[in-house]
């Protein structure tokens, strides 16, 4: 569990703890009968109420000006300074350490053993060479751990923004994929499209009459394009009520056995439609090809253009 305070929490937070102090200590001191200390706590309480006053109104010196003025008022308050030590100068440092900056931790602890040296004439138990020891240790603890602190406070803020630039790269990443995505799906709906126009291309089916429908064949035709034609027409037929489809190969380059084939099924696949079938423009290599592997079209009406086609179906109707 971690816990979070600022600046402005930790300096009220101090205010009320010296304040608490002061009050008990003056109340202890009142009993004891000694009023120097009475007086030093009411001053010490009024002067940490002013100063949290002016602070809470946006006054930010308010903190250098309380550390500055609990190392005065330790210095004079304490008593029997001549012969008895007390830790009570670590204090200062302490609220530098909280309040301000490193330097002013160094500053203060100097300055407690100066005022105090000079209120000792250079003597006593504040200056012996132990006791300084001592408390230089401790005020290079103090700026240890607020070295150590102020590094892992960096480090964490560090992770966040590393953190939130790892979000923000993710978030890019899932729009720039999103796009990209729906591009991908735009391209593939435009080839969709472009296939079937293809195909409607490759295979048309006009409307030469009513109910008579032309669809003549160019080029190359392969197995997909042999079934793209069987589908183009059934679906012309039953969609459009044919009865007639006149079937021009005379444009095809070649055709195999397989292609041929696929041609009479589709003949034979409208007829089941209803649907009666002129092939035209065989040529005698087809016609070569049809025979030598032994497909019929009997059932299939063949002509030379599809000019006489059209003919024979006035003249029938």
């Amino acid at each position: 569990m971690s816990i979070t305070i600022t600046q402005r929490q930790s300096f009220i937070a101090i205010c009320a703890l010296i304040g608490a102090s002061a009050l008990i200590y003056g109340a202890l001191s009142a009993f004891a009968g000694e009023w120097s200390r009475v007086v030093v706590s009411l001053i010490s309480l009024l002067i940490t109420v002013l100063l949290l006053a002016a602070y809470l109104r946006g006054w930010e010196q308010a903190r250098h000006v309380l550390v500055i003025v609990f190392v005065l008022l330790i210095v004079v308050g304490s008593v029997d300074v001549e012969t008895v030590y007390r830790p009570n100068l670590l204090v200062p440092p302490a609220l530098a350490l909280v309040l301000l900056s490193p330097p002013w931790v160094i500053g203060v602890a100097i300055a407690g053993v100066l005022l105090m040296g000079m209120r000792t004439g250079w003597s006593g138990p504040y200056l012996d060479v132990l006791n300084l020891i001592v408390y230089t240790v401790v005020v290079g603890l103090m700026l240890l751990a607020r070295a150590i602190l102020s590094t892992t406070a960096r480090q964490a803020e560090e992770a966040r923004r590393q953190a939130e630039e790892a979000r923000m790269r993710a978030e890019t990443l899932v729009e720039s994929l999103a796009e990209a995505n729906a591009a991908q799906q735009t391209q593939l709906e435009e080839q969709r499209r472009l296939l079937a126009l293809v195909a409607t291309l490759e295979t048309p089916a006009i409307a030469l009459a009513d109910g008579v429908l032309f669809a003549p064949i160019v080029g190359h035709v392969d197995s997909r394009r042999a079934s793209a034609l069987m589908q183009r027409l059934l679906e012309a037929a039953h969609s459009e009520r044919v009865h007639h489809i006149i079937i021009d190969i005379s444009g095809v380059t070649t055709v195999d056995s397989m292609v041929a084939k696929a041609i009479v099924d589709t003949a034979q696949a409208l007829k089941l439609l209803g649907c009666d079938v002129t092939l035209s423009g065989i040529s005698s290599k087809v016609a070569l090809t049809l025979t030598q592997q032994g497909i019929a079209i009997s059932d299939v009406a063949t002509v030379r253009s599809p000019q006489e086609a059209l003919q024979r179906i006035s003249a029938g109707g």
